[in-house]
This record gives C-alpha cells, sequence and structure tokens, in this order.
C-alpha cells in the first residue's frame, strides 16, 4: 500500500497545541547522515519522514469519518494518538484508532501520553478504548488488552525530547540509540538489524538506557566545564600586579582584555573550553559596543570549534549579528547558511537554535529591503522562541520589536504598534524602568510614536530612554548612536534643527569611530540629515549631503537597492520644498522606476505612484 504520509495524528481538539509542535517536529526532523539510506522495515533511512497528516478542522457531525480522512488512514504508515482524559472520551479519536487497526494491525499504532493514568478507568483514563484493547478476528473490539508503544511526556516521565526520538525511531523504522547517540556506531550497527514492529519494545528499553547515560556523561562534562571556566575567571583576577597597578583603576574592560588573551592561550589544548570562553568575551565584546574586538574573539572561538555542533552554530549566528550590524547582507547570508548546516545532521531537537537563526534570517531580509517577508520570518522566530524550553524572553522581546520595525516599513502601522507595545509591556515586567532593555523597548515604542505623527509623545518616551543610556553606555556606544538618530528625527519634525543637527552629528561621530566613514550607518545618519536641512530651507546643503548619501549606498548595496529608491524620493521631496517641482517629478519617477525593477511590493510602488502625479499634475501613471 502506498504511503503517502509518515503519521497520521489522532486527537481531541482541546491537545491540538502539542499536535501542532509534534507535527511540526516530525517533519522538521533531520536523520543523522550517518543513518540515511540504510535499509529499514520501510527502505532506506531518509533525510526526512514524508509528510505528517494532521485534521486541523472539527469533524462533521454525521457519524462517518469522512472520505478524505479515511483516505488519509489508509495511506499513513504509522498512527500516533495523543493520549488525555479529553482524547479517551473522543468519540471521533476512537473511530480514528478503529480504522487505522482495521488497515494496518495493531503494531502500527503508537501512543503519547499528554496527561492523565493508562488503564486507570474513569476521569483519569487517558487511553481511548480501541487502544486499550485488541481487535478480534471479526474486526471488532475484543477483551483481550493491548500493549501500545507509548511515550511519555507527562511530568517526570520522558521528556518532549526523548519522547520525540521514540516516536521517530519508530516510524522510520530505526533503533532509538542510533538517534539518541548518532556516535555509537558498534551499538548502531548491532541494532540497526532489530527493527520490526514486534522487537520495537526491547530496542526502546535498551536505547532508554544507553540515553540516559550518554546525558549522564554531558552533564559531568558541562560541570566540569563550568568548573574550569570559574577557576580561569578567578585567575583572570588574580594576574593583576598590586606592585605596578592601582586596583581601584583597574577597569572591567582591562578585566575582559586578559580574558579574551588568556583564553586561547591557556586552554590551547582543551578547544571545546577555549571555544566556549572566547564565545562568551566575543558576546560581551558585542554588548559594550565593541565590534571589532567582538569578531576577533569569535572568530577566534570557531577556530578552535570546527566540527559541527550548537556551539559552532552559535559563534556563527553572533558574527552574523555582526555583519547585519555593518550592513554586510551577503556576508550574513553566508554566516547563517554555515549556522544552519552546523547543526543540520545534529539529530537532536533545537528549537531555540533554530528559532535565532530565523530571527537572524528574518533581519538580513529587513536589511535587504524585504519588508514583509522579515516581518513574517521574525513572526515565526518569535513562535518559535516561544515553544521552545526555558526563558527567551530577551530573544523574544528584540523579535517583536523587529517584527515591529518590519511591518511599519510595509505602512501597517497599527499593527507595527501594538507589537511595540506587547514587547515594551514584557521588557518592564522583566527589568523595570531603569534598565538598559526598559530603554531599548522605549525607544522602540517612540519609533512608533514617531512613525503615526505622535512626535510630542515619542520625544517623551526619548528622553526616558536617553537618560538610561547616558547612565550605563559608554558615550561612543552604537545603542546610543541610533537613539541619537531617532532623536534627531524627531526634534527636525518638530522643527528644532539646530538640536536636530546636533544629535544627527553625535550620531554619525560613533558611527564613524566604529565602523569607519563609508559604512551604510553613516550614510543613513547623512539620509536623515539630509531631509532635516531640506526642510530647514537649505537645499544646496541637503542636495549635497544626498551625493556623500548616494557614494556610500553605491558602495554597500549597489546601484539597484530599495534604500536608493527611497534616497531618490527624498531628493524628490527636497526639491519640491525648494519649488522645485519639475526636477522632484524627475527623481520620483526615477525612484518609481527602480521600484518597479526591484519588484517592491504594491504598496510602495502605489504609495510612489501617488507621490508622483501629484508632482507632475498630469493624468494618473500606468501601472508598470
Amino acid at each position: 500500500m502506498a504511503e503517502r504520509y509518515s503519521a497520521f495524528i489522532s486527537y481531541s481538539h482541546a491537545d491540538q497545541s502539542v499536535a501542532s509542535w509534534l507535527h511540526r517536529r516530525i517533519e522538521g526532523y533531520r536523520f543523522p547522515r550517518v543513518l540515511r539510506g540504510h535499509d529499514s522495515p520501510f527502505g532506506p533511512v531518509p533525510k526526512r519522514l514524508p509528510h505528517v497528516f494532521r485534521d486541523r478542522d472539527e469533524l462533521p457531525a454525521s457519524g462517518d469519518l469522512g472520505g478524505e480522512l479515511r483516505a488519509a488512514l489508509a495511506d499513513s504508515r504509522f498512527q500516533i494518538v495523543l493520549c488525555s482524559p479529553r482524547a479517551a472520551q473522543s468519540k471521533w479519536v476512537n473511530e480514528e484508532i478503529l480504522s487505522f487497526k482495521r488497515l494496518h494491525g495493531e503494531d502500527r499504532t503508537l501512543a503519547l501520553i499528554l496527561d492523565g493514568e493508562p488503564y486507570s478507568g474513569g476521569a483519569e483514563e487517558c487511553f481511548p478504548e480501541a487502544l486499550r484493547f485488541r481487535l478480534g478476528p471479526d474486526g471488532a473490539l475484543s477483551d483481550i488488552a493491548a500493549e501500545p508503544i507509548a511515550a511519555d511526556i507527562r511530568k517526570g516521565k520522558d521528556g518532549r525530547r526523548l519522547a520525540l526520538l521514540k516516536l521517530l525511531a519508530g516510524i522510520a523504522g530505526v533503533p532509538l540509540d542510533a538517534l539518541a547517540r548518532r556516535d555509537a556506531s558498534r551499538r548502531q550497527r548491532r541494532l540497526a538489524a532489530v527493527a520490526t514492529a514486534t522487537s520495537m519494545i526491547a530496542v526502546l528499553t535498551m536505547g532508554l538506557a544507553i540515553y540516559a547515560e550518554r546525558q549522564r556523561r554531558i552533564a559531568v562534562q558541562q560541570r566540569e566545564l563550568a568548573e574550569r571556566s570559574l577557576d580561569f575567571l578567578t585567575g583572570t583576577f588574580e594576574i593583576a600586579n598590586p606592585a605596578t597597578e592601582n586596583p581601584r583603576t583597574i577597569t572591567a574592560l582591562t578585566i575582559l582584555d586578559r580574558a579574551s588573551t588568556r583564553a586561547g592561550q591557556q586552554f590551547r589544548n582543551d578547544p571545546l573550553v577555549a571555544a566556549s570562553l572566547l564565545r562568551t568575551t566575543g558576546n560581551i565584546y558585542l554588548n559594550l559596543g565593541l565590534p571589532q574586538e567582538s569578531e576577533r574573539d569569535l572568530r577566534k572561538a570557531l577556530a578552535f570549534q570546527p566540527e559541527p555542533g550548537p556551539g559552532r552554530t552559535r559563534t556563527l549566528l553572533k558574527l552574523g549579528e555582526l555583519a547585519v550590524q555593518r550592513g554586510d547582507a551577503d556576508g550574513a547570508t553566508r554566516l547563517v547558511d554555515e549556522a544552519q548546516n552546523a547543526i543540520e545532521d545534529i539529530a537532536s531537537d533545537h528549537d531555540e537554535l533554530d528559532a535565532r537563526i530565523m530571527k537572524l534570517r528574518g533581519n538580513i531580509a529587513y536589511l535587504r529591503g524585504d519588508y514583509r517577508r522579515a516581518a513574517d520570518i521574525l513572526s515565526a522566530a518569535a513562535q518559535r522562541f516561544r515553544e521552545s524550553d526555558g526563558d527567551h524572553r530577551d530573544e523574544l522581546i528584540g523579535v517583536i520589536s523587529n517584527e515591529a520595525q518590519a511591518w511599519g516599513q510595509t505602512s501597517q502601522v497599527e499593527r507595527s504598534r501594538r507589537l511595540y507595545q506587547s514587547a515594551t509591556k514584557l521588557t518592564l515586567e522583566k527589568y523595570g524602568l531603569s534598565d538598559i532593555h526598559s530603554a531599548k523597548a522605549l525607544q522602540n515604542q517612540a519609533l512608533a510614536l514617531f512613525m503615526t505623527n505622535n512626535v510630542d509623545e515619542a520625544a517623551k518616551l526619548m528622553e526616558q530612554a536617553v537618560a538610561v543610556y547616558h547612565r550605563v553606555l559608554e558615550p561612543d556606544h552604537p545603542v546610543l548612536a541610533a537613539a541619537d538618530l531617532l532623536l534627531g528625527r524627531i526634534e527636525a519634525a518638530k522643527g528644532d534643527f539646530t538640536a536636530a543637527r546636533q544629535s544627527f552629528a553625535q550620531a554619525r561621530s560613533i558611527f564613524v569611530k566604529l565602523y569607519g566613514p563609508t559604512n551604510a550607518a553613516v550614510g543613513d545618519t547623512d539620509f536623515y540629515t539630509a531631509e532635516a536641512e531640506g526642510q530647514a530651507g537649505q537645499t544646496a546643503t541637503a542636495l549635497q549631503l544626498t551625493q556623500k548619501v548616494k557614494a556610500i549606498y553605491d558602495r554597500n548595496y549597489g546601484p539597484d537597492d530599495p534604500d536608493q529608491a527611497e534616497l531618490l524620493l527624498l531628493r524628490a521631496r527636497i526639491l519640491e520644498r525648494a519649488g522645485r517641482k519639475g526636477d522632484a517629478s524627475k527623481q520620483c519617477g526615477m525612484a518609481l522606476a527602480l521600484q518597479r525593477k526591484l519588484r517592491l511590493d504594491r504598496a510602495s510602488q502605489n504609495r510612489t505612484k501617488s507621490y508622483c502625479e501629484s508632482l507632475s499634475h498630469t493624468s494618473p501613471l500606468r501601472d508598470g
């Protein structure tokens, strides 16, 4: 019988969130390369399993499952029943189990226990009746107890990761050990022959023991790593020379520089520790607004950890963040692709790392001007962070804020404002009002208000944010530069051009110091400075600045880029204010042509088209 689906998930719709998680994890799981192509009861082991069928709609009021569901049951290799007291009471879950058993026999139905108690009877029973008993020769339920293979995600049981591996091992017909400990090649070869349904319980039992031992060793390794890192940190503080250094003048940056130097030297023969420490110092440098030092240590960490794995992925993602900061979309794309490949063949769940990869891809899409795609990717990344184990509020706040910014660029201002409010609420709940995280959230909300012309409210929030920044950040931190840039835009909108020029100059000075005079951030600062000069009536100065911006954008983006279209529109606005509508119309027409060439979203093209028509006073322009 043809198998269109690897599994059919039967569940009560009250358990839909778990069904969604399981569906995504099965379809997204990549089998280890060492297993791919090996024989199994279902043919060669693939890179990924076929699709999973999950009914997303309520079943009909009639007494029949319906042709689509019956066809899906027939075309599925296995059935997975999400077992809970809700499922045990569901007529339709029971009917699906009966139908599947009649089509495929007893041994292809797997159970995932969510809550309740199997075979307990009463309100806590979690197994539907058709799961508890075997079928008789006539296809009806008998009184002979069934013993379904079950994974268990109740508290204190398997947990989601091991439960998923159990189910994957069953569906793929591979030993659990091969998934939980892929480097144990001897055990993999021994267990690879044991892949029939009748021996699955023995395979699972053996795999559980091996998995537990592996987890114990990982815990020991992590403890040893923590202890050695602590000893290293203590030693870093001890190397200060009291004969030559005043302990009251030794700065945190001094200690960090020493730690950075020592990490690669002291642990040259222990690359795991060296990579972990250098990744940490690289992250700290990044948080301190020192991108060059950060990249130096992160690349050293990468050299110490050449093998694929989560550690290498984290390092690559941080380097990707740095690339986005300096406007290098191509470099960031190469890094995120390499980060993806570094966990591609790891037979483990990495929801949090997957979320970080999605976050970086969303930020790259934003950098390229593909704002709608950026918003969609970042929305998915936010959902993945919510579903990941642990506290990921910091990452979630950042992703929601970036998503809000992307929606703002697509003119969905109200949606953007709601997301900024959500991010601010999360931040204040975790950090309070006087923390830098809260200052960033206030700045993001100020941006949303500014985009909706609530300039006075935006200015008040920026005053609060900047006060925190000046208290906790170095004067040349890039976060402070970004705040000065937004503050300058707000001041210009209020007509205070003297204050705006000062804010723009401060932002530009920091960006030049950090990234050099031809960086895209410098170009963006000059862009908004030119806008302000045009508003102030300084047409010549404004147009001269746009030439500088053009040179920087050409260097960073090339001639065909969304920001180049925005620059043409800026020139049109400057010329219009100066009464030169003919010249403004030409610039606007060039901007529209470039947007059409780049196939930017229809909303952006329509806005530009309307503006061009207002400048030309002609009949409406034809769509390109």
